[in-house]
């Protein structure tokens, strides 16, 4: 009996360690609003398939975190009220990796009368961030930018702490590399020097510092990734505006009891 016991012991032992020595990965994300500002108290779902395996809630700064997760595939599902539900499916965990998901949220319209659901599918990011420095500047920002339209790099250093004007005015010092070295991208072709693109046709503006993908070619500097807007979303972004505008004009005559 001794015997029988000490051998489920070690047994017992031996399958622990196992589990303890398992390799696991983690997700992490943010969630911000059509403006790109963070979005708190989002509830974030994690599912494997379709069973759901935990549930958690974004921070006071959107950002997440699942820990501890074995490797494998997962879907994610985030909800917000007065918000659109959005779904990501197939976010790979690897062995001692980190995914990145990072997603904005739509306002529901009053006009549909039922919620909807948007699906995307995860694209793994071809920037690591462990190893890079990334700014997003978004589109209200640049709207709010005491730069003026039209000075692209006096936008850019006035929102990234990790650049400076070069001294003729027309590109960035982005971690003591000289002008010249840095690429610009416009809707995902590249351009010489800054491009022609005036600040309110710029939906989005990333900055990444260190640590350039191969895929933008031989970038020794940084790179300034710049997204222009498309029609279609730019109405119906101030079509919401104008929404909440009145919105905001209603409340104000509301008696408070």
């Amino acid at each position: 009996m001794k015997k029988l016991n000490v051998f489920t012991a070690l047994v017992a032992l031996y399958i622990a360690t196992g589990l303890s020595a398992q390799e696991t990965g983690m997700i992490k994300g943010t969630i911000t609003d059509e403006k790109g500002a963070n979005m708190p108290m989002v509830t974030v779902a994690l599912l494997e398939d379709s069973t759901l395996i935990s549930a958690i809630s974004t921070d006071n700064n959107g950002d997440f975190t699942f820990k501890l997760l074995t490797p494998g595939w997962y879907n994610l599902q985030f909800t917000f009220v007065g918000y659109h539900i959005k779904k990501v499916d197939g976010v790979q965990v690897s062995p001692n990796k980190t995914s990145y998901v990072y997603k904005s949220l739509n306002l529901e319209s009053t006009l549909l009368g039922k919620a909807e659901v948007f699906a995307d599918v995860w694209v793994k990011p071809i920037v690591d961030v462990e190893f890079s420095s990334i700014q997003t500047i978004s589109i209200d920002k640049i709207e709010r930018s005491a730069a003026g339209s039209s000075d692209l790099i006096g936008m850019i250093t006035s929102f990234s702490t990790d650049v400076q004007p070069a001294d003729n005015g027309k590109d960035l010092y982005m971690r003591g590399s000289r002008t010249g070295s840095n690429g610009y991208y416009i809707d995902g072709n590249r351009v010489v020097g800054t491009g022609n693109v005036p600040g309110l046709g710029i939906a989005e503006i990333i900055v990444l510092t260190g640590g350039v993908p191969a895929e933008y070619g031989d970038c020794t500097g940084g790179l300034v990734i710049i997204t222009t807007k498309d029609y279609k979303t730019e109405m119906r972004r101030k079509e919401m505006a104008r929404r909440q505008r009145i919105v905001k004009e209603e409340a104000k005559f509301v008696p408070a009891y």
